[in-house]
């Protein structure tokens, strides 16, 4: 088996070392200007020894230049290093007119000179975008025969160019030393000569050793899906179809059974890959082996990728169709910065949500160990990060339209001042939201109220807050406006809301009677569970110095008082003032209607009764009127 394949073997090393060129062994036909005798000639037509040195001296240098331009490929500097292409495009726009101001005063020699450093710009515009798209075709995995095709393409249009109708004025004005346009032009013609054999020569090099800048790679070369196009487009009977669909509609059969299995193959990937991904990252954040909170966790997780996961395979779908489909590379890499772009911004959201399950895990146990820590703070670092995400994100678009995002923000600096101006309630709104949040003067979910309105708080957002009022209306209020109301916080009490009734007795009941009702229902309020007493409530001592009282801070009530008021209109009033355990108002409303009651049979057992309004009048001749009346 060995001696087959050795010599099949030695004559693939042969063609590889024949079509891969190590070693420039050639010189570039370049072109010197000599002062001394007003000449310029390649330096390849003498054959002297000192010139001879040269040759070798120009190979040398050669070597390190194609050197020198595979480096900055592979390192990828090229897309960094070389100049802005507006810049040239501003240079040509600036030597067109003045071409056409030189035509009006009929100076053919200057429009001359122009022309070529017309030429010469915009072929090293073409030059330098070759080079970065080399860069980009290997960061988007291009097979070989995209490199094939580009450099062809480059080397042919530098073939084609001739610059032989200059040649005969170049010759003339050659001599012309005192001239400085004519010195201008030599220059030109020169220049533009060397540039394009040295251009010609770069992408001949790369062309031939393609692999010293991209490694081969027979799935991607070979077995890709273009192989597979040629393949389904050679069957017979859809040969003849595919070549009426490329022709009419710019795409082949194969192309569009190709597209339809990539659709089909990524929403069966779909459909597994999101299950695998989240069991993975589960375990990251699973601890506790319990099967209730892995469940939870898992469905969290899914729910949180779910959506950014399935419109990146989709999305690679797309981009992959559109590289089979479309064939115009201007097009192509016209929408490949959006197309990146859209990845990073579905990255971010992927991230944004992870964050948000993690936190929303953890953000109880955080809670519960730390009492200082609100809630809200932690909704509030959430939707400053989500901001941060989206503003990466515009930044990220802004790099991949070769937009300057350094000037853009130098410009923002500028103008910071009209955009303060501009933006002063959203910035006021912004820092009010940072004082309630500091402040602590409500929270998600408290009883506020205020001269405007009253309600349970939703959220506090980053410019406004939501209050939901009893009415089930919801209300969005600019934190700039209610961080400078009178805010009645109901909520902002852990024991402690108050029961207060007058019991009114009739004054038939006896005195005696009615006090032994206030000590009756002054026992009843001290022995039952759900009135706040001193008995059930336990404060901590006051210290000899306090600033604050720890019962008035947190909003803590246990007074309980019981006494004969006053001497009624119609009744002797018996006050009731105390205190429910909980301040939740069902709650309130229970212990409340549940005192009542106690109070009604404390009442008939002290043999009293309720004092209802009631008026006598009383009439002092009672006997004179009645004759009155009879006489009538």
């Amino acid at each position: 088996m060995f001696k087959i394949f050795k010599p099949l073997l030695i004559i693939i090393l042969l063609q590889i070392s024949l079509f891969s060129q190590e070693i420039v062994t050639s010189p570039i036909k370049l072109m010197t200007k000599e002062i001394a005798s007003n000449t310029a000639t390649p330096i390849e037509q003498s054959n002297t020894q000192e010139l001879t040195q040269s040759i070798e001296e120009q190979i040398d240098k050669q070597n390190k230049l194609v050197e020198e331009v595979i480096n900055n490929i592979n390192n990828e500097s090229y897309l960094t290093t070389l100049i802005n292409k507006n810049q040239y495009e501003n240079d040509i726009n600036f030597l067109t007119n003045r071409i056409n101001a030189n035509r009006i005063q009929k100076n053919s020699l200057a429009v001359a000179r122009d022309e070529l450093k017309i030429f010469y710009l915009k072929h090293k515009i073409e030059y330098e975008e070759s080079l970065k798209n080399i860069i980009i075709g290997k960061q988007e995995f291009k097979d070989k025969k995209f490199f094939q095709d580009l450099l062809q393409k480059n080397i042919k249009l530098l073939e084609d160019f001739k610059i032989d109708e200059y040649t005969a004025l170049y010759e003339s004005e050659m001599k012309n030393i005192n001239n400085k346009v004519s010195m201008e032009f030599v220059d030109n013609y020169i220049e533009l000569h060397n540039q394009k054999h040295t251009q010609l020569f770069i992408l001949q090099y790369l062309y031939s050793n393609i692999q010293k800048f991209r490694a081969s790679n027979f799935f991607i070369d070979e077995f890709n899906l273009k192989y597979i196009i040629s393949k389904i487009d050679s069957i017979k009977g859809i040969s003849f179809i595919s070549s009426l669909t490329s022709y009419h509609l710019n795409f082949s059969i194969g192309e569009l059974c190709v597209v339809l299995m990539i659709i089909v193959f990524f929403r069966l990937l779909n459909r597994y890959l999101i299950v695998i991904i989240t069991s993975f990252i589960s375990k990251i954040f699973i601890k506790d082996k319990n099967t209730r909170e892995e469940e939870s966790i898992l469905f969290n997780l899914k729910e949180a990728i779910n959506s950014p996961l399935i419109y990146s395979l989709y999305l690679f779908s797309i981009q992959l169709s559109i590289f089979i489909i479309i064939k115009d590379q201007n097009f192509i890499n016209a929408i490949m910065p959006w197309i990146n772009t859209i990845y990073i911004a579905l990255l971010t959201w992927a991230v944004y949500a992870i964050l948000n399950i993690a936190i929303n895990i953890y953000a109880q146990n955080l809670l519960e160990r730390y009492q200082n820590v609100r809630k809200e703070m932690i909704v509030f670092i959430l939707k400053i990060i989500k901001v941060v995400l989206i503003i990466f994100v515009v930044l990220f678009l802004f790099t991949q339209l070769g937009l300057d995002v350094k000037a853009i923000l130098a410009s923002l600096g500028v103008g910071g001042i009209a955009i303060a101006l501009a933006a002063k309630d959203t910035l006021a709104n912004f820092f009010a939201s940072l004082n309630i949040m500091t402040d602590n003067s409500f929270s998600q979910g408290d009883w506020i109220k205020t001269k405007d309105f009253e309600g349970t708080v939703v959220d506090i957002r980053m410019r406004t807050t939501r209050i939901r009022t009893f009415d089930n209306a919801m209300i969005t209020v600019p934190n700039s406006q209610i961080a400078n109301a009178h805010i009645l916080n109901w909520s902002k009490r852990i024991i402690g809301r108050r029961i207060k009734m007058n019991i009114s007795i009739t004054y038939e009941s006896k005195m005696e009677d009615i006090i032994n009702l206030k000590r009756d229902i002054y026992d009843m309020l001290s022995n039952h569970p759900k009135i706040a007493t001193n008995q059930n409530i336990h404060i901590s001592r006051t210290r000899a110095f306090e600033a604050i009282k720890r019962e008035d801070l947190e909003g803590i009530k246990n007074t309980l008082l019981v006494f004969i008021d006053e001497y009624a209109s119609s009744s002797i009033d018996i006050l009731v003032y105390c205190f429910s355990k909980s301040p939740n108002w069902e709650d309130w409303l229970i212990t409340k209607e549940e005192v009542i009651v106690e109070i009604s049979k404390l009442v008939k057992k002290n043999n009293c009764e309720f004092a209802y309004p009631a008026q006598t009048i009383f009439l002092k001749k009672e006997n004179e009127m009645k004759k009155e009346i009879e006489e009538i």
